[in-house]
């Protein structure tokens, strides 16, 4: 495998829309002014406490509320969220009121929690909800501040470069839940199918080269899935002849060429659209599901039915992470690229509200939940004894029929404080360091669009793509026959205007930072 990254042709069709990465529907702007929601009597009280000192006792009793996605909500979401509130009741004086939301839902969720101003203090932000976006709605608050004051440890701890990638005009606006920061993909095979089938994993060097494995799957395996794709991304790497990377904080579909003194910016180049092409070439096969612009991918997966997933991070113990969203089913990973990154993606992390009605003893909570290994492998893994069991060292193991079991410990803070999962190598945390370390670098990570400019030109292009996208990235629609009436309507939602404030801002990005004179 070739040592830089080839033939990166990003699609990534986001839960929210497809053009959720330039600013959606999140418009308006926020007035940068630090945390002051609190009643004056509960900041002074706050702020008369260390963060981490434990000592509670001089600090206002408060309830915070948290929002985040799960895949599938937990039966005993009740039972963990009152052992949480035992230790942050002790640490801080506070409790919480934990608000998963189903990952299909988050998004359309939190844009009505937003849109109603709701108060609320923490929110998940990441690749369905960028916090860029928000800063520009006014719907998140810097946290400069805060952190100076109520979380120097976890300020200490994060690496400068993550947060560069979730400041926006020059201040912080969100914490980021430190995991893999670098990109692998390739596809995730059940090992059953690969073992019964004798697949040659050191064959497969691009994605078609699957197709062979997915046609036996399809004759022989009449109540599995071949190919699991339902609408959400799809990612096609095509050809190792073209080299691009794809322009971050955009809606995915901006290029440049690696090795290119230009930066050139490419728009939907040819190699994308073999994207769609493919999806209907495999529909029409029946590798992938009839149902699947419809359904939930996750009722499938759970039940083992899908013999072949497309992943973008390949990391490290990954095996054992997805194994339990298999049905139980070991899997085997084929990656088709090496590590690359866009310096700090911020693909996961929690913002404050700018509504929060304790935003102090939010950062607070924040910091706990990042430096307190106990509390955070509540969150992630449940009650020892009740939901898991350790085994040896570090490890623990799921007991039979848990009733809380998220298998996403990315969503609540540092994956790095997580207990290991059977399966994962011991030093599954200091090769995950390695990776975020070594990974070649997005040259244009730091891109920042500012889509105010382009508000009513990004909601009318989500409105086009939201009604063909599940269909197209499914194969469900016939892309030769789609395209040419989509890209028409893109171009009347005011696509060319779109494209030219992107350019605008790309060339003074590249300037700014003497990539281009």
């Amino acid at each position: 495998m070739k040592k830089r990254l080839f033939g990166v042709l990003a699609f990534v069709l986001l839960a929210g829309s497809v053009l959720a990465g330039c600013g959606g529907n999140n418009n308006g702007n926020g007035n940068g002014n630090g945390a002051s929601a609190t009643e004056g009597s509960a900041t002074a009280g706050v702020q008369s406490a260390a963060p981490d000192s434990g000592d509670a006792g001089e600090l206002k009793p408060v309830e915070l509320t948290w929002y985040y996605p799960l895949s599938q909500l937990q039966a005993d979401q009740a039972k963990v969220q009152e052992e949480v509130n035992k230790i942050v009741k002790e640490k801080i004086n506070a409790t919480v009121k934990l608000m998963p939301v189903a990952i299909g839902d988050y998004v359309q969720k939190m844009n009505t929690v937003l849109a109603a101003g709701e108060k609320f203090d923490i929110l998940w932000t990441g690749y369905m909800l960028k916090p860029e976006e928000l800063v520009r709605k006014g719907a998140i608050q810097p946290m400069d501040a805060l952190l100076d004051e109520y979380a120097p440890e976890l300020k200490a701890d994060v690496p400068q470069v993550m947060w560069d990638g979730l400041s926006v005009d020059g201040e912080i606006y969100g914490i980021p839940n430190q995991q893999i920061n670098g990109s692998r993909y390739g596809f995730i095979i059940q090992k059953r199918f690969a073992d019964k089938y004798n697949l040659d994993t050191a064959s497969i060097k691009k994605i078609a080269d699957i197709e062979p494995f997915l046609a036996q799957i399809k004759q022989n395996e009449p109540d599995i899935i071949p190919f699991g794709v339902f609408g959400t991304s799809f990612i096609n790497p095509q050809s190792h002849d073209d080299k691009y990377w794809v322009v971050p904080g955009l809606d995915d579909h901006f290029y440049i060429k690696t090795d290119d003194p230009t930066y050139t910016l490419y728009r939907y180049p040819e190699e994308e659209l073999d994207n769609f092409r493919l999806a209907s070439k495999w529909y029409k096969e029946g590798y992938i599901y009839k149902d699947a612009a419809t359904e939930k991918m996750n009722d499938y997966l759970a039940k083992g039915q899908i013999a072949v997933d497309f992943n973008v991070t390949l990391k490290p113990g990954v095996e054992a992470e997805v194994k339990a969203k298999n049905g139980g089913n070991e899997v085997i990973t084929v990656p088709l690229s090496d590590w690359f990154s866009n310096g700090y993606s911020a693909t996961t992390n929690q913002s404050i509200s700018r509504t929060a009605p304790n935003p102090e003893r939010a950062m607070m909570l924040l910091n706990l939940v990042n430096t307190d290994k106990e509390l955070y492998n509540l969150l992630c893994n449940g009650i020892a004894g009740v939901h898991y069991e350790k085994t040896t060292g570090d490890y623990i193991k799921a007991l039979p029929d848990s009733r809380y079991l998220p298998n996403m410990d990315w969503v609540f803070g540092s994956v790095f404080n997580s207990y290991l999962k059977e399966g994962q190598p011991e030093n599954v945390w200091e090769e995950t360091k390695k990776i975020n370390s070594d990974s070649e670098v997005n040259p244009v990570g730091a891109f920042k669009f500012n889509s105010e400019p382009v508000n009513t030109e990004i909601a009318n292009l989500n409105a086009v793509w939201g009604e063909y996208k599940r269909g197209l990235v499914t194969g469900t629609l016939d892309f030769e026959e789609t395209w040419p009436v989509l890209y028409g309507k893109l171009k009347e939602a005011g696509e060319e205007k779109y494209v030219a404030e992107v350019t605008k801002q790309f060339e003074q990005f590249l300037k700014d930072k003497g990539l281009k004179k």
